[in-house]
């Protein structure tokens, strides 16, 4: 039961359950002061950047720090088209955008559920480490026999 409630690390597949997207871009090193129209600006010049019909403006998205609510200097930009992302990490990575070098990679988004064996497993592991809690009461049952 306790070696079983080891397996249950398994479970902690799940935050691994990230894969490159292949039209998203994260975008690190950016000017603090950078909102979304310098970057559709800049980013929008090797390809089209995709839209979000909820809101009718650009896939762009500017993490800001939890705690204080400043930006961080990193963005996510989707693109329509694949290519242009690879294009784009090409193109802008070790740029200069408004005087700062920045840093462009693939964005690493959650798994699709469509390669949802992966998840599966995970969620399976998740699973798995709830039986790691049991084989911890289990070693309570120890405890007993000790008595």
């Amino acid at each position: 039961g306790g070696y079983g409630g080891g397996g249950g690390g398994g479970g902690g597949y799940n935050p691994q359950d990230k894969v490159p997207s292949d039209n998203q871009i994260f975008v690190q090193g950016l000017p603090l002061d950078v909102n979304e129209d310098d970057i559709s600006q800049f980013f929008g010049s090797i390809g089209v950047i995709k839209m979000d019909k909820k809101t009718g403006k650009n896939k762009i998205f500017i993490y800001t720090d939890r705690n204080t609510g400043q930006p961080k200097g990193e963005a996510t930009v989707t693109y329509d088209d694949p290519s242009a992302a690879q294009s784009a990490i090409q193109w802008f990575n070790a740029k200069d955008f408004n005087g700062q070098q920045i840093k462009v990679s693939m964005a690493m988004i959650r798994a699709p559920p469509a390669g949802g064996f992966g998840g599966g497993r995970g969620r399976g592991g998740g699973g798995r480490g709830g039986g790691g809690f049991g084989g911890g009461r289990g070693g309570g049952g120890y405890g007993g026999r000790d008595r």
